[in-house]
This record gives C-alpha cells, sequence and structure tokens, in this order.
C-alpha cells in the first residue's frame, strides 16, 4: 500500500513537473511579462528548425531548453542546454554569445531573422542616420574602435554581488527577465516622452533572484536630477535641434527624465576597482566622479569644479561652469563604438567630423562638440591655442612652444589631446578633465 502511493506521489510530482515547462498557454512571471522577453507581443519566439511553431510569443522555452530537447529532439541550434539551461552556450567569446543568436540584425533566431538594437546616439541623441543597429555589430568593434569586453565582464564580476564563473556578462548590466526596449518594440525609433523604456539593472543591486532584482532608472531617485542635487545637470541637444534635448526629444534638460548612468556605471568603474582591459592592454583609469574640491579633488566633468575659464558651447553657460555634473553617457556608447574608448559619434546635437583613435589630436573631435576651438577665435578647427595660450585662463605660457611640442614646424606640430586630458588626468597645475 505505501508502495503504490509513493508510486501515485511520483507520478503526480513528474506530472506538474512537466505541466509546468510544456504549458503553452500565457505566461504568469511577475515583471517578466512586463519585459522585452516576456511581452506576449513582441516578446522572444525562437524561429529554427525543429521548434515548435505553435509556442506563444514570451514563453520561457524560447530561451531555455529544460532537457535539451522538445518533443524528443533538439531544435536550432544543437548544443544546450548551458548553464541555467540556456539552448546554447552562455558565453565563449566576443561575439559567440548565446545572447546574439537572437540580438544581431542578420541571422537571428528571432522570429523574422533579424532583432535591430540601435546605438545610443540613435535611441537618445535621435541621429537616426547611423548605422549601427544590432548588439553583436556594437561589440565586434575593434581598433579603430572599441567595445565593452566580454571576458573582462565575466572576469570582474565573478564573486562580486552574487555573480559566479556562470554569470552571462551581458547580465552584469541586463536582468533578463526585466530588462525593456527602449523604445519598447521601436527599433527604427529614437526615444519620445510617450515611447519610453527602462533596460538596465544596477549591478551592486544583482540578486540571484530575478524577480527581486529591479530595474534601474524606472524609479524616483533613480535619475541625473537626482544624482546631481544641488548641482546641474545640462542635458546635450538632440541631433540637429538647438530647443530640444536627450534623451527623448523633450525640452527637459535638468536629467529628471534620464537615468543615473553615474551610479550605475561607476558600480564598477570608480576610484577604487582596478579593471584590467585586454583592448587596451593594461588597467584602466580610475574615475573619481564623486570628489570635490578643486585641484586635489575628483574629474571636473564629475561633481568636482571647473578652472575659473570654461569656454564652453550651448546649452552649457559658463555662468554656471562650477555646477555642470555630466552623464556617462553624453559621451559614451554602452556596448561598442567605430571610436576608441565607446565615443559616441553623435555628441550633443551633431556629428564628430572625425573619427576618434590614436590620431595625434582626435580626441578634439569629441571635445570640441560642447568645448570651443580655434574656429570661435577665427581659427582652424580642432586647433586649440586660444584656449591653451590666450584666455584670460590659460595654463600655459605663449611662445614657449618646444617645452611640449616639440621642434618644426610654424605652427608647431599639434599634441594629443589624451596627453593630458583622461580620467583622473591633471597638468600645469590643474586637474585637465
Amino acid at each position: 500500500m505505501r508502495r503504490g502511493k509513493s508510486r501515485i506521489l511520483i507520478i503526480s510530482v513528474v506530472f506538474l513537473v512537466s505541466a509546468v515547462f510544456l504549458y503553452t498557454g500565457p505566461a504568469d512571471a511577475g515583471s517578466y511579462l512586463n519585459s522585452a522577453h516576456g511581452d506576449s507581443t513582441y516578446g522572444a519566439k525562437r524561429s529554427a528548425t525543429g521548434f515548435p511553431t505553435d509556442y506563444p510569443t514570451g514563453l520561457c522555452a524560447h530561451c531555455h531548453e529544460q532537457h535539451a530537447s522538445i518533443g524528443g529532439s533538439e531544435p536550432a541550434p544543437a548544443g544546450g542546454p548551458d548553464k541555467y539551461l540556456l539552448f546554447n552556450t552562455s558565453n565563449v567569446s566576443q561575439t559567440v554569445n548565446v545572447c546574439f543568436n537572437c540580438h544581431t540584425d542578420t541571422g537571428s533566431y528571432q522570429a523574422g531573422g533579424s532583432l535591430l538594437n540601435r546605438c545610443y546616439s540613435f535611441r537618445a541623441g535621435g541621429w537616426t542616420l547611423d548605422t549601427l543597429d544590432d548588439i553583436l555589430e556594437a561589440f565586434s568593434f575593434t581598433s579603430p574602435g572599441a567595445s565593452h569586453h566580454l571576458d573582462d565582464i565575466s572576469t570582474f564580476i565573478d564573486g562580486r554581488w552574487g555573480y559566479t564563473s556562470d554569470s552571462n556578462p551581458c547580465a552584469a548590466c541586463h536582468n533578463p527577465h526585466s530588462a525593456q526596449g527602449d523604445p519598447p518594440n521601436a527599433p527604427n525609433s529614437a526615444k519620445s516622452i510617450s515611447t519610453r523604456g527602462w533596460p538596465v539593472s544596477r549591478p551592486s543591486l544583482h540578486s540571484r533572484d530575478n524577480d527581486a532584482w529591479g530595474l534601474w532608472g524606472d524609479d524616483i531617485g533613480e535619475r541625473m536630477s537626482d544624482y546631481v542635487g544641488g548641482l546641474l545637470y545640462q542635458a546635450p541637444y538632440r541631433y540637429g535641434s538647438t530647443t530640444t534635448f536627450e534623451p527623448d526629444g523633450s525640452t527637459t534638460q535638468d536629467g529628471s527624465n534620464l537615468t543615473d548612468f553615474v551610479s550605475f556605471c561607476t558600480d564598477c568603474h570608480n576610484a577604487t576597482n582596478t579593471i584590467y582591459s585586454t583592448t587596451l592592454g593594461g588597467t584602466l583609469e580610475l574615475i573619481d566622479w564623486v570628489t570635490t574640491g578643486g585641484e586635489s579633488g575628483g574629474d571636473k566633468h564629475g561633481k568636482n569644479y571647473a578652472t575659473g575659464g570654461i569656454d564652453i558651447k550651448p546649452p552649457f553657460l559658463p555662468t554656471n561652469y562650477r555646477q555642470y555634473v555630466l552623464s556617462c553617457t553624453d559621451c559614451h556608447e554602452p556596448h561598442g563604438s567605430p571610436n576608441d574608448y565607446l565615443i559616441r559619434r553623435e555628441v550633443n546635437g551633431s556629428v564628430l567630423a572625425g573619427t576618434v583613435g590614436s590620431g595625434t589630436k582626435d580626441f578634439g573631435y569629441l571635445c570640441r562638440q560642447c568645448h570651443v576651438d580655434d574656429t570661435n577665435y577665427s581659427g582652424r578647427p580642432n586647433f586649440w591655442e586660444y584656449v591653451h595660450h590666450i584666455s584670460p585662463d590659460h595654463p600655459y605660457t605663449p611662445n614657449r612652444c618646444r617645452s611640449c611640442h616639440g621642434s618644426g614646424g610654424n605652427p608647431p606640430p599639434p599634441i594629443r589631446c589624451s596627453l593630458c586630458h583622461y580620467h583622473g588626468s591633471s597638468a600645469a597645475n590643474r586637474r585637465t578633465f
């Protein structure tokens, strides 16, 4: 009698477990239903040889295979399940990752065969002419250009905040069960006031319970206006406009509509953590966005205040030079860019006039998006004689060129901006970034 009851109990448990995994009706999974993957209209839907066509959009089985098979055979791609029952190996290299099986514009397993994810310059900057349109492409940039290095991310998060060596590096910044499209289901549209989503979750708040690991930026207290406190965040212009601003093309300028990307990014990139970069072949610069104190403080694009002379362009105003705090995304793409250091190609309303790479003064193409170069003083574009040698607050004495520039040429040969201007830099007895 006991043996019979045990058999009945085992059969009942197996039936219930099977029902959970094989049920093909709408899911009931809390925040997952509001995510880009779980949305029943445009969410995850694998289209592959051997995959059931009647599985509804957003079903868990589109990403997870509990027995490495469905209906007795394994649908493409073969090789799973991997960690977390994923249908393919979680992370192999910079360009081979389970997420890239769908997040690519060609050969995607997402229904339709293509999944577009536009760059930040497109989504927030409104530069709709940009051609960077999928995540795999963004992570594929090498010199010239750069991408966040996935193996470096895996190494860094292992043992931190509940992550392990099995954790997918994409999950350092995104909760796959909560992340939203931004804008949702509109890959060829920039953000607008009415079409907003929140794609990131803060690494330091990570929880192995995906329902407990919330989105970052979607709540009050998680915006740039909250981060700066009594200081100022000034939103850059939208592409081609002097009346609308990032990130949503509205007239809001104070960061109350922008995720606090500083707190998000400095969970990792701060003044304490040592981060090795395979791309650069060394450790990354420390970033101190918090410490005040003028020349003895942190970066002046953070909460530290700028030097007396600050030659800047609208919408930034010289009268507020001790107040401004920038967001990381004002200058950087989150995934990758054809420019070095993930520098955006569109900044403050216009496209950079050249590629930011290893050239002598290429970083000036970025700087001049917000700072005035010699064109404002009847000079040449991307030349900086006025601010360095002539302005009321010039740091260097004119006519002593060789000590920095070397000999030869009239004018003397330019020097690389990045020799003096980088996170944590100082020169001429002042902070220079």
